[in-house]
């Protein structure tokens, strides 16, 4: 998935919809009978999140969904789904008041939750139940796809599998790039970007060269761009205060480095050259708006595979095309941020984690999950793809999830929506594995004894940041504000935490 407005805008603001289904366990059921006299029906809670709208009824697509688990694997699903700003809110609630939750995603809230002991170890119960589970992780990604989840030799999560390779691509209007007279074939890196822009204003100066793909707060893409072409492990903290360059090992201040005095200033000089708008740090309008309506010619964004422009000129009503000018560099954060978890209350951990198994194993399970009753609100065009029923869309079918595939189950195994070419989902995840890992991919930063500090910094990076990437402070004056006030609010504490538990887990990996 890729942010638009900040996580809440770019997930949609959707509204909560109906929780409890009729037919679902109490809180104090864990277990049923079919009647029949055959073997127990255990019951789980699975909560997921959706970007799509939330039917207030659920109960058809829940009934879909048990008619598979009951008969494949003796597990009855309570099937909850909440807005993407109400997810995590919800989730915690269950878990600190005790009501039942069973299966649930992090959402970027990985080390958070096994830092509370929120979580279930998996090791054990993934031997058992998730054999078919772990194998297709690893024929998708790799081998090593569950040490992004492993902390202190315990398997906490599952990462949803998918491609995760987002190289850095220049994303722009393809009519007006013909304007200039430039190809695709003179765009190699961010170097060549200038020229372009240059030509882009000369041939109609009411049009923005370049703008912030996400606001509030800005981001220019700047800092993807720099971890990719620089190969910088933010070591799993996202403040950007404590990151290793290549295979240094040595913690550093990103902030600090002459790779990021570089790329501000080439932000600032784009920015006095008139490539961003004036407001590009506090505007309120994505790229994606400024595209569609004319105004803009382009932005960087990472994406994976090579449809991606098509999807955004389907979404922008504009000619889009997209070309590749940066690598993808997998670190830990990278894999574990979106990630499936068993509660430490579950009572009955193991069948949760034979649904997990079943949902990045079922070619059925995991496109109920996200389409719907077959019929009513999908119809297959062919194998591997979908459409709405005739007249629907996706606010008028009964249930979709669409807007969740990056988060669900497994990517090879679900279907696609009519017009997307399936051979990028091989290209993909082709690209999981051909992508070069971080040394100290798997390394998770445990931040419970520098948390105040990391909640400082980051109010400190959230002041200053926007201004830098996008050219609107000088670097010059404002770096050392910038630094002297990251010190004030204990980034030195940060570094010195994240060295220590670098150096212990790299020694960990010689044992």
């Amino acid at each position: 998935m890729n942010r638009k407005k900040g996580m809440a805008a770019l997930l949609m603001s959707v509204a909560l919809g109906g929780t409890v289904l009729a037919g679902c366990s109490s809180n104090n059921a864990e277990s049923s009978s079919d009647g029949s006299g055959a073997s127990k029906v255990e019951e789980i809670v699975f909560a997921m999140p959706s970007f799509n709208r939330i039917p207030d009824d659920l109960s058809k697509v829940t009934d879909a969904i048990n008619a598979i688990t009951v008969d494949k694997i003796g597990v009855k699903v309570d099937f909850r789904v909440y807005g993407p700003a109400d997810y995590a809110q919800k989730v915690n609630l269950a878990l600190q008041s005790g009501e039942k939750m069973d299966v649930f995603t992090t959402l970027g809230q990985f080390s958070n939750y096994v830092s509370k002991s929120q979580v279930a170890p998996l090791d054990d119960m993934l031997a058992e139940y998730g054999k078919e589970l772990t194998a297709i992780l690893e024929k998708d990604f790799g081998s090593d796809m569950l040490k992004a989840t492993t902390i202190d030799g315990r398997i906490y999560g599952i990462p949803v599998n998918k491609g995760m390779a987002l190289p850095i691509n220049f994303v722009y209007n393809a009519d007006m790039l013909k304007e200039t007279g430039f190809t695709a074939n003179d765009i190699e890196s961010v170097e060549d970007l200038p020229d372009i822009f240059d030509a882009v204003l000369g041939a109609n100066s009411d049009v923005v060269p370049f703008g912030p793909i996400n606001v509030n707060p800005s981001d220019t893409g700047l800092l993807n761009l720099l971890k990719g072409t620089g190969q910088v492990d933010f070591l799993t903290d996202s403040t950007g205060v404590g990151v290793v360059e290549g295979d240094s090992g040595k913690v550093v201040n990103f902030y600090e480095t002459d790779l990021f005095k570089n790329g501000v200033q080439m932000m600032r000089e784009w920015y006095n050259k008139g490539y961003l708008q004036k407001d590009a740090a506090t505007t309120t309008v994505t790229s994606s708006e400024m595209v569609s309506s004319g105004r803009e010619f382009s932005f960087l964004g990472g994406y994976g595979g090579l449809e991606v422009g098509k999807t955004i000129s389907a979404q922008t009503g504009r000619n889009v095309e997209t070309k590749r000018i940066a690598p993808f560099y997998f670190d830990t954060s990278a894999v574990n941020s979106v990630s499936w978890m068993v509660s430490s209350t579950s009572k009955v951990p193991e069948a949760a984690v034979k649904f997990l198994n079943l949902l990045y194993t079922d070619e059925q399970l995991i496109n109920t999950v996200l389409y719907g009753v077959e019929g009513e609100d999908y119809v297959k065009v062919d194998e591997h793809h979908v459409k709405f029923p005739d007249g629907k869309d996706a606010n008028t079918v009964s249930y979709t999830a669409m807007l969740s595939t990056g988060i669900v189950g497994s990517e090879s195994l679900q279907y696609q929506f009519e017009g997307i070419n399936w051979s990028d989902i091989e290209v993909k995840l082709t690209e999981n594995k051909e992508t070069e890992r971080s040394p100290y991919f798997g390394f998770i930063f445990d931040q419970n004894k520098v948390k105040t500090q990391i909640s400082a910094v980051t109010n400190v990076v959230n002041q200053y940041l926007p201004g830098l990437v996008t050219g609107s402070l000088d670097p010059e004056t404002t770096i050392p504000k910038f630094v002297k006030a990251l010190n004030d609010a204990g980034a030195a504490d940060v570094i010195k935490s994240k060295q220590e538990q670098l150096d212990a887990w790299i020694a960990a990996q010689g044992q």
